[in-house]
């Protein structure tokens, strides 16, 4: 875990996941007082120091939420979409702040010059301060998807209408006896008996993993696990999180054995 980014976690949570509230709040409050303190000369006395400090506020929290989430990258894999939003976000969030700075400075000026500067910086800033609006709502909702999109769709999924009972067929002398299968090593067929969300196992690269405590703890949600459940996961784990060492950290600590070994 030394490789990681410094903002990694606090109290065992992600650092990301609870500075993003952060963002989502205090840029979009920032850009709405820098408009009344633009806009309004008659409000301006009252936010236009509120509306410089929340520009602020908005900035350095932006490249917190940027800088954690690599860390959590590092941890669980990369959310494209969300990445590339949160990656534009601290440069327009600084810009904000610093033309927001700026304008405060420029805005006491009481010469005509002065008040046209003041009036075209505060254009600039209102446009910059929309734009970051708009990439933090494209963010927000990209990275929301990202983990609740599955789940959402599974729990809706879920739902269905009970069958129609069925009469089962009269066994007969004659019958096929049934497949047996060797439970007491780790194999493929122990592998695909455990396949769901009570008991899952999955194989990755000849080692068998239980992975069952780390569904409801999978940062990007239980069905991204559910889905290796019974089966050889190691395609979709490589191209997940193929290459980082701490998420393969992880992973070792659900190894059972590998293929042969006797099961537990």
């Amino acid at each position: 875990m030394d490789d990681l980014p410094i903002f990694d976690l606090i109290t065992g949570l992600p650092v990301h996941i609870l500075v993003n509230h952060v963002v989502v709040v205090i840029v979009p409050l920032a850009v709405i007082t820098v408009i009344l303190a633009v806009a309004f000369p008659r409000l301006r006395q009252s936010y236009r120091y509120p509306a410089v400090g929340l520009a602020i506020i908005g900035a350095l929290s932006a490249i917190v939420a940027e800088q954690s989430g690599e860390a959590l990258e590092a941890r669980v894999g990369v959310a494209e979409e969300h990445s590339e939003w949160g990656e534009m976000l601290p440069p327009v969030a600084v810009a904000l702040a610093v033309l927001s700075a700026i304008w405060l400075i420029v805005s006491y000026m009481s010469s005509s010059r002065g008040k046209i500067l003041a009036a075209v910086i505060g254009g600039i800033v209102i446009i910059i301060g929309i734009v970051a609006v708009v990439i933090t709502v494209l963010a927000g909702h990209s990275g929301a998807q990202s983990v609740w999109g599955d789940r959402v769709s599974d729990t809706e999924s879920a739902v269905v209408e009970p069958a129609d009972e069925a009469v089962a067929p009269e066994a007969t002398a004659e019958e096929a006896p049934a497949v047996t299968t060797d439970t007491s090593v780790l194999s493929v067929e122990t592998v695909a008996l455990n396949d769901s969300e009570a008991s899952c196992w999955t194989i990755v690269d000849g080692n068998v993993y239980d992975l069952t405590d780390w569904i409801s703890s999978h940062p990007g949600g239980a069905s991204r696990i559910l889905v290796l459940c019974g089966i050889d996961g190691t395609s979709q784990f490589e191209g997940q999180h193929g290459g980082s060492s701490s998420v393969e950290g992880t992973l070792e600590s659900y190894l059972l054995g590998p293929i042969g070994d006797p099961a537990p």
